[in-house]
């Protein structure tokens, strides 16, 4: 079995737009599972292509060699790993041996593609190099960041049916979203949510307690006995992959509630990794959805929404507007004001609001590129005019000030109107 994984947050930020980054790295994998041919079964875990190929056979050879100069994959930043895998067993041993394996390649890959100077390529042989290359909070990153897991069979629920999404039974697919939006309503709000600090979880701005426990966060205990060597790296794993299915699961549960709440007015499709996107009503439905599955979430985990109008623009500019929106929302989490939950594109920020809002990006500035969430900033930059839109005077002058100190410094963010 092969993972090959892509660097999808760096091609967003390239594109300045997540659809279009995420349909280059889909063309990306796509590419390269045409060029292997019909000996390898593709197929995806995630945002990862999977190849799998009966019995003991190489590695294939395209995958060691630099894609092709403008080719469809040159310009997405790829990492790989395999690893043998033994399949025997009822089915649903089987699916089990798979998606273990699927958790621990996928993490081998995604370290190559990060540190290229690893020689490597089992899996196995990967990650025990962890210890000496990671810190505790790289490696809880690692093990966090790895895992969409289809949902159904054997696990809590009666699964996806057709036209849902297999990672999140009981919200619909990509797929529909592709049709629907081939004609989408002339009327109604663009929506998208995004679970806030998924990984890290937030911690309120002023006294520092926790809001919500991330799933990096949660395995810190664990990571802290693989760097040491205390536990060895089987175990690691099978720890690991426990925590991360009860975490998938709680995920599935605060998206499911989420789109439920929406029915009686729009519809949502699982269209992001850890959000959904798609067509409401009006801003009070998607605003009491939110509440609603933040609150039965609370503590654990919980996300922002952000909306636009569609009008004669159509449905990419609402798109974009919508994402703003929601970047509003991240740059005002662990504040007491209503928009760290919930902002609608043109609604002007308050002084106070805007006041969090600087203090948020400014402090991402003195914290440096390497820092968790800088990439906020970038956002932030890219969409300075919109910020002009919806901040009070003094704010725009206090942004334009952090704007100007770091705009040659972060490339690709030409203004988005």
């Amino acid at each position: 079995m092969v993972v090959v994984t892509s660097a999808l947050r760096a091609s967003v930020e390239d594109s300045g737009d997540h659809m279009a980054g995420l349909s280059r790295v889909r063309q990306s994998l796509a590419a390269i599972g045409h060029r292997l041919g019909t000996a390898w079964s593709p197929s995806y875990y995630g945002k990862d292509l999977v190849l799998v190929r009966a019995g003991k056979h190489a590695v294939p050879a395209c995958l060691s060699m630099k894609p092709p100069a403008g080719g469809s994959d040159s310009d997405v930043r790829h990492g790989w790993a395999f690893d043998l895998v033994s399949l025997s067993g009822s089915d649903d041993e089987r699916r089990e041996r798979l998606l273990h394996a699927c958790y621990a390649i996928s993490m081998a890959a995604r370290l190559r593609r990060d540190r290229p100077d690893l020689r490597p390529c089992r899996a196995h042989d990967v990650l025990l190099r962890v210890p000496g290359l990671l810190s505790p909070e790289l490696a809880a990153s690692l093990l966090a960041g790895v895992l969409v897991r289809p949902l159904g069979g054997t696990d809590e629920g009666s699964g996806a049916r057709p036209g849902e999404d297999p990672r999140f039974p009981g919200v619909p697919s990509a797929d529909a979203w592709d049709v629907f939006a081939q004609r989408p309503p002339q009327r109604g709000l663009y929506a998208v949510s995004d679970v806030h600090d998924i990984e890290w979880g937030t911690l309120d701005r002023e006294s520092r307690q926790r809001l919500t426990e991330g799933s990096a966060h949660e395995l810190l205990p664990l990571t802290a006995a693989w760097l040491d060597g205390s536990l060895p790296l089987t175990d690691v794993l099978d720890r690991a992959y426990r925590l991360r299915v009860r975490r998938e699961s709680l995920l599935s549960r605060h998206l499911r509630t989420l789109n439920d709440a929406v029915t009686a007015g729009g519809r949502l499709f699982a269209t992001l990794g850890d959000g959904l996107s798609g067509i409401v009503s009006d801003a009070a439905l998607m605003r009491s959805a939110v509440l609603t599955a933040n609150g039965e979430s609370a503590g654990r985990m919980h996300s922002g929404a952000g909306v636009a109008p569609m009008d004669r623009l159509g449905l990419t500019a609402a798109r974009r507007r919508a994402h703003f929106s929601l970047h509003v929302t991240k740059t005002l989490k662990g504040t007491g004001h209503q928009e760290r939950f919930f902002h609608g594109f043109g609604t002007p920020l308050g002084s106070r609001t805007a006041d969090s809002v600087v203090g948020f990006l400014s402090a991402l500035r003195r914290a440096g590129p390497d820092s968790p969430g800088f990439h906020h900033l970038a956002h932030a930059l890219r969409w300075r005019d919109w910020w002009h839109l919806h901040l009070p005077p003094t704010a725009r002058v206090h942004l334009d000030q952090l704007f100007a100190s770091i705009q040659e410094s972060i490339p690709g963010t030409a203004a988005e109107t």
